[in-house]
């Protein structure tokens, strides 16, 4: 195994009660049996099969319009550890999802959903934030066991990267956090979309517009709900964090005109 040898080996039962802890939502340096670099090549295998089972978008100009906001996000948040990339997958559904590593796919069905880019915004901090807190290898080792990820980051079980690459990031968007997770992506989006100009509220109008949605049991929100369950104490909590951000002005978008030419593109 050379370099990917653990000179400590974790007993299963220490990784799985570890799953239950509450996280710091201000702490992004969560225990994590993966290095950086091992996520970025497990992220980089993991972003392949995802490309292979979902139509990425090839418009150029949404493309562009997506990684703008993506790499404005960026440079307001805590840490940027990964070589991020921000893709368009043509799919109807309401859903955006990170692969780790820092690769973020935004639905064109989300960009319908949304009523003003401060919402886009909103759900790409928080997804954006669950690369930066490495959520995604922290849930894998917690939920399959470190040895499992290492056969994938070894390419020793091809058959079992593409089958988990379908169940946490395909068809059925499943990558279930943990309750403390999804909060501190909240958290953290709302400080990044704050620092970054966005309006944090659109987090909120946005999530809030989602649960009544869901409530019709459109199909449309399925994908969203499976991965990013919402709960009335979760809406309460990103109030909260808004509410303790200082008074300031948010700039919005850049052209007020772009985000309705994109919607337009992809309708």
């Amino acid at each position: 195994m050379g370099k990917w040898v653990l000179s400590i080996v974790l007993p299963l039962t220490v990784l799985l009660g570890m799953g239950g802890c509450a996280i710091n939502k201000g702490d992004v340096q969560g225990f994590n049996l993966i290095s950086v670099e091992e996520e970025k090549q497990l992220g980089d295998k993991f972003a392949l099969e995802v490309e292979k089972q979902h139509k990425v978008s090839p418009d150029r100009e949404t493309t562009a319009y997506v990684d703008r906001i993506g790499r404005r996000l960026l440079a307001s948040a805590r840490e940027v550890q990964f070589p991020y990339t921000f893709k368009v997958v043509v799919d109807d559904s309401i859903n955006a999802f990170a692969v780790p590593g820092g690769h973020i796919y935004v639905n064109t069905g989300l960009i319908k959903a949304a009523t003003s880019e401060d919402e886009v915004a909103a759900v790409m901090a928080h997804e954006i934030n669950h690369a930066v807190a490495r959520h995604g290898t922290r849930q894998m080792t917690q939920q399959y066991g470190y040895s499992l990820v290492l056969q994938l980051l070894l390419g020793d079980n091809p058959g079992m990267l593409t089958q988990l690459a379908s169940s946490l990031f395909g068809t059925a968007g499943t990558m279930a956090y943990s309750r403390s997770m999804e909060n501190q992506a909240d958290y953290l989006g709302v400080e990044t979309m704050a620092k970054a100009g966005y309006n944090p509220n659109g987090m909120l109008t946005f999530f809030t517009k989602l649960n009544a949605m869901s409530g019709q049991q459109s199909s449309q929100v399925e994908k969203f709900f499976s991965s990013h369950p919402e709960t009335s104490e979760r809406l309460g909590n990103v109030k909260a964090a808004i509410a303790q951000l200082p008074p300031m002005k948010y700039s919005g978008a850049q052209d007020r005109n772009e985000f309705a030419r994109i919607k337009a593109r992809v309708n």
